[in-house]
């Protein structure tokens, strides 16, 4: 019955975790459209970082357990997920193979390559030290500037109008107010969602003596990754597979970036010996693998059901059963 309870609390952490996410990328959004921002700037700031907060927010909380392990375990098992198993599903879902435009190519996939081999570098003496945080940070400064800068700044004058038109300066106001609260809630709930959901993983490898490197990079690793799959199959069966795959990029950026540099910052990270052994190997060799279907613009059929067998390996190999 403790395991039954404990393995509740993990799957209500995880939906507290992702659902208040939501929430608080859906209000920022919404200001930053009241407050004259172009849609272009908000998607590639608050809805990018948004996104990205379930990983940041709970690695943060484990750096306070003590358990810096969690936050390399989590990048990386995310990572090896949105790579393999995303994009795998996306291009089974796309029937015909899944097609992207070039400046996916031409832009974001170098940064995914350089995002994955700086941090593998400094993975290689087995962890990440507050310098080499300090200097994912910086690269991944260059890479929000440089992504801004490649794309075509326009703002979307019609939804600005309507924007404007149907709030007057007062109703922007008590908008900006009411979201505002929606946003403070959605930080309390995230908060006491990654909370729990550390302590679950904690307790849970005691009581099953499962390592908690192990629970995190597969099952904490997927639960965190489950948004990304439903928005990329979603954006596949509405036609956008740009989406799908700007998706999967941009996250795993961020993740080995962002998700790593902050909390390296506040405390250098350690690296469990599976994570060592088998993850980062399976990481390199899961961003070789999508580069090189990506290289002519499309990830057929056949490629995206050998990446979501390549996936199951890992997951055997991480947990032992294989």
């Amino acid at each position: 019955m403790t395991i039954i309870f404990w393995l509740i609390i993990l799957v209500a952490s995880l939906f507290g975790l992702i659902k208040s996410a939501d929430y608080f990328t859906a209000y920022s959004e919404k200001i930053g459209l009241l407050l004259g921002m172009s849609s272009f700037i908000v998607g590639a700031t608050i809805v990018a970082i948004g996104t990205s907060l379930p990983e940041l927010v709970s690695s943060l909380f484990a750096l306070g357990a003590g358990t810096t392990e969690f936050v390399v375990d989590n990048i990386v098992g995310s990572n090896i997920a949105n790579a393999m198993l995303i994009l795998g599903i996306a291009a089974v879902v796309a029937k015909k193979g899944l097609k992207m435009t070039t400046s996916l190519i031409d832009v974001d996939l170098p940064f995914f390559f350089m995002s994955m081999a700086i941090f593998g570098y400094f993975a290689l003496d087995g962890g990440i030290s507050s310098i080499e945080g300090i200097a994912l940070l910086i690269f991944f400064c260059i890479f929000v500037v440089y992504n801004m800068k490649s794309e075509e700044e326009a703002v979307d004058r019609d939804e600005m109008k309507d924007i404007k038109d149907n709030n007057p300066v007062s109703n922007k106001r008590k908008d900006i107010g009411k979201y505002s609260l929606y946003i403070l809630a959605s930080i309390v709930v995230l908060s006491i969602s990654a909370k729990y959901l550390i302590d679950s993983i904690l307790t849970l490898s005691e009581l099953l003596a499962i390592s908690s490197s192990t629970l995190t990079i597969t099952v904490v690793a997927f639960g965190t990754s489950l948004p990304e799959i439903l928005t990329s199959v979603a954006a596949v069966r509405r036609g956008n597979h740009g989406m799908a795959v700007g998706n999967v990029l941009g996250s795993n950026t961020f993740n080995l970036l962002l998700i790593a540099g902050i909390p390296a910052i506040i405390t250098p990270l350690a690296i469990a010996p599976s994570t060592f052994a088998i993850g980062l190997p399976f990481l390199v060799i899961a961003t070789f693998i999508a580069i090189f279907v990506m290289f002519d613009n499309r990830i057929r059929t056949w490629e995206g059901i050998a990446m979501l067998f390549f996936y199951l390996v890992f997951i055997g190999k991480i947990t032992g059963l294989m």
